[in-house]
């Protein structure tokens, strides 16, 4: 890839904690690609979710650089919202207003932060429900819908603010078995149409089906990378492979 692909660059990055007793990251480099489905799986406690929340500075790195489209992120008198406005991020769980319509909780961000005029943001709103077959749901609450839906809302808000990368923190995690495969569905949508993507998820299948890049991460270090079929036909470490014959 020519540093022109390169959406954001991960170097040396660190997270440490109880005054450097807890390695959550020991050391990550990474390159994110335009149009990347990068998929980070690995045991819990491994450094995945940390990872991926330092990407847009939730955790704040002890040490290292992440530069997202050429800028250190991770440096003095950036602003931070800017560039946080160009990475989506969906947990998992979903932390949306009960008090507002599902249209409220879509439009209210792009309203406040990117000045959109009303009848633009519910327009683009409407047609991102629309996309994820939620578009009669637009005047109900939060309380009315079921997990997957919320979670499917959830990342239709991160949509409406258009942004270059979508962030995913284990998103099916907390949603009982039979509303995993709807919110899938979606995210396999957005890799079909080029959206760049970071997903950590313990869905090996998705992974494996959708992922074009598979990072397998251990005691905070990125232990070993490669397509789908380098990491779950072809495993190196016996690290991976001990995990691999855990979860498959």
């Amino acid at each position: 890839m020519t540093s022109d692909n390169v959406l954001i660059q991960v170097r040396g990055l660190k997270k440490y904690y109880n005054g450097g007793k807890i390695k959550a990251l020991d050391g990550v480099d990474v390159d994110v690609n335009k149009g990347d489905v990068m998929v980070v799986i690995g045991p819990s406690g491994s450094g995945k979710s940390t990872f991926l929340r330092s990407l847009n500075l939730l955790e704040m790195p002890s040490e290292g650089s992440i530069i997202f489209e050429g800028t250190d992120i991770t440096g003095t008198k950036i602003d931070l919202d800017k560039f946080r406005q160009n990475m989506g991020m969906v947990f998992q769980h979903f932390n949306l207003f009960p008090h507002k319509t599902i249209l409220e909780n879509l439009t209210l961000a792009p309203i406040i932060v990117k000045k959109t005029d009303q009848a633009s943001a519910e327009k683009k709103a409407m047609e991102l429900l629309d996309r994820v077959g939620l578009a009669d749901r637009a005047a109900a609450y939060p309380v009315q819908l079921s997990g997957g839906q919320k979670q499917r809302v959830a990342i239709v808000r991160a949509l409406c603010m258009e942004p270059e990368v979508m962030l995913f923190d284990e998103p099916t995690s907390a949603l009982d078995p039979e509303m995993v495969g709807e919110v899938l569905d979606v995210m396999k949508q957005l890799a079909r149409e080029g959206m760049t993507m970071v997903t950590v998820t313990h869905e090996m299948g998705f992974a494996r089906e959708v992922g074009n890049r598979i990072l397998f991460m251990d005691s905070g270090k990125l232990v070993e990378e490669g397509s789908p079929t380098d990491i779950f036909e072809h495993p190196q470490s016996p690290r991976l492979q001990d995990f691999l014959r855990k979860v498959l």
